[in-house]
């Protein structure tokens, strides 16, 4: 292939789009035209090859960056390596049956004191870092394939050992972290340790055209994680994860961004199988603002929409719009919750809560209405409000229409459902919120079409 026809691959085609509608406008990426391919510099993609190629890709990367920047090529194969690191200017472009395999050796994902800063937030290294980086790509039909079922075990084994899920104390397969204006756009990602995408204090970020697969007994690999970052577009995905398909977290409030740290998100086109669905949270301290979710099919999934947070861990979030929305086969369309509080392990431990009322959904923990007030915080309180879901339908096997469920020292206020049409055994909850509705249709095989618990409205 041509220097010139590799630029053109690798080349952004941001439009110019009005936020409101379409989502943010981003700038459009551009790469010189210098290609190196990484077999040049001693890459060895046959089969049977069990030597890393660490070196000789890193150092394709480097060079390449340091000539101003350009293409850095993987021709098909199969390329077996420790984590890399990804520069400024540079489009790392997989070929069709071209795959980058992570290393399974833990030891090479630990941090050093030279490297530290390219870790993710757990200390781990991820398989790719983007950090402190502009203008970055990562294109093609090739496949990124973090090798993940040694670290899923690792984490069964915590669990037998303490009797605690823990935390996702594994490596990240993509972390983009203080960047901006970067592109992943057409890949295949599977298998990955732990969350796919995450994105951190980053800005003009787009993921378009990706397949994104994760096995059912797969923990926490979760697709695309939007943290304290700005300008996002998410667009024409395949997601079939065993976690969040999106999860947008603002964990911690920044004077610079008093509106939220999380703004200008655009999730449109994708299609949504096996996963717990579009979320905001369980993180909102920070605040989120100006979220656009349009046009979007979930198949089979556990959660549809799903907006989340937990007292100490909540904050506001504002202009929240759902469009255009179709789901079959989903368990639960919606939850819009101030309540995320994880279940024990143990049955024994989860119906001696229960025992003292409300009730649990999936793996989370509802008290009964009767519970207290608290003190109101801006950067603790679970505190949602004008948020617009207009056009929904969900059919087929779908076990309860939703919970709508805010925290009695911040309802749920100026909730709009335009056009909402969905079909499940049980119907709709709402407590501490107050839903205005046009157009609401809810079919409950058993029971009523919704429940209004303390403080629950629904205004036809």
């Amino acid at each position: 292939m041509s220097a010139t026809s590799l630029s053109d691959t690798c080349k952004s085609s941001f439009a110019t789009l009005n936020v409101s509608t379409e989502g943010p406008q981003l700038p459009e990426l551009a790469f010189p035209p210098r290609v190196l391919e990484i077999t040049e510099y001693g890459a060895d993609g046959s089969r049977l090859q069990i030597a890393l190629n660490t070196e000789a890709i890193q150092q394709t990367i480097d060079a390449c960056a340091a000539a101003g920047g350009g293409t850095v090529w993987v021709p098909a194969g199969n390329f077996l390596t420790a984590p890399l690191t990804l520069r400024s200017n540079i489009c790392l472009h997989l070929e069709k049956g071209a795959t980058l395999v992570a290393s399974s050796t833990e030891a090479q994902f630990r941090s050093t004191e030279a490297n530290r800063h390219i870790a993710a937030e757990n200390g781990w290294l991820p398989f790719l870092s983007i950090a402190d980086a502009q203008n970055v790509a990562i294109t093609g039909e090739g496949t990124i394939d973090g090798q993940g079922a040694v670290w899923w075990e690792r984490w069964r084994e915590h669990i037998r050992a303490t009797g605690k899920k823990g935390g996702t104390d594994r490596p990240r397969l993509i972390y983009i972290v203080r960047s901006k204006d970067v592109l992943i756009e057409g890949l295949t990602l599977t298998h990955s340790p732990s969350f796919n995408i995450v994105m951190r204090h980053a800005e003009n970020i787009e993921v378009r055209h990706t397949h994104i697969v994760s096995p059912f007994h797969a923990p926490n690999t979760d697709a695309i994680d939007p943290i304290d970052s700005r300008n996002i577009r998410i667009t024409h995905n395949v997601i079939d994860c065993n976690d969040d398909h999106i999860a947008i977290k603002a964990e911690q409030a920044d004077p610079r961004f008093p509106q939220g740290v999380v703004s200008n998100i655009y999730i449109a086109h994708n299609t949504l199988l096996q996963g717990r669905g579009i979320s905001i949270g369980g993180e909102t301290s920070g605040g989120v603002n100006n979220v656009l979710v349009a046009h979007n099919h979930f198949e089979g999934s556990m959660y549809g929409l799903r907006i989340k947070s937990s007292r100490g861990k909540g904050g506001q979030v504002r202009n929240i719009r759902y469009v255009d929305t179709t789901m079959v086969d989903v368990a639960v369309p919606l939850v819009l919750s101030g309540y995320y509080e994880a279940a024990p392990i143990a049955r024994s431990e989860v119906d001696a809560i229960l025992a003292k009322g409300g009730f649990m959904v999936g793996e989370q923990l509802y008290p009964p209405d009767t519970d207290p007030a608290q003190i109101y915080d801006i950067n603790k309180t679970p505190d949602f409000a004008q948020i617009v879901i207009d056009g929904l339908t969900a059919t087929g096997k779908i076990n309860a229409a939703g919970y709508i469920v805010g925290v009695p020292e911040a309802p749920l206020r100026d909730l709009h459902f335009h056009n909402v049409h969905i079909e499940a055994c049980h119907g709709l909850v709402v407590r501490n919120a107050k839903i205005h509705a046009n157009r609401l249709q809810i079919k409950a095989t058993l029971g009523p079409a919704w429940t209004l618990e303390k403080d629950g409205v629904i205004n036809p």
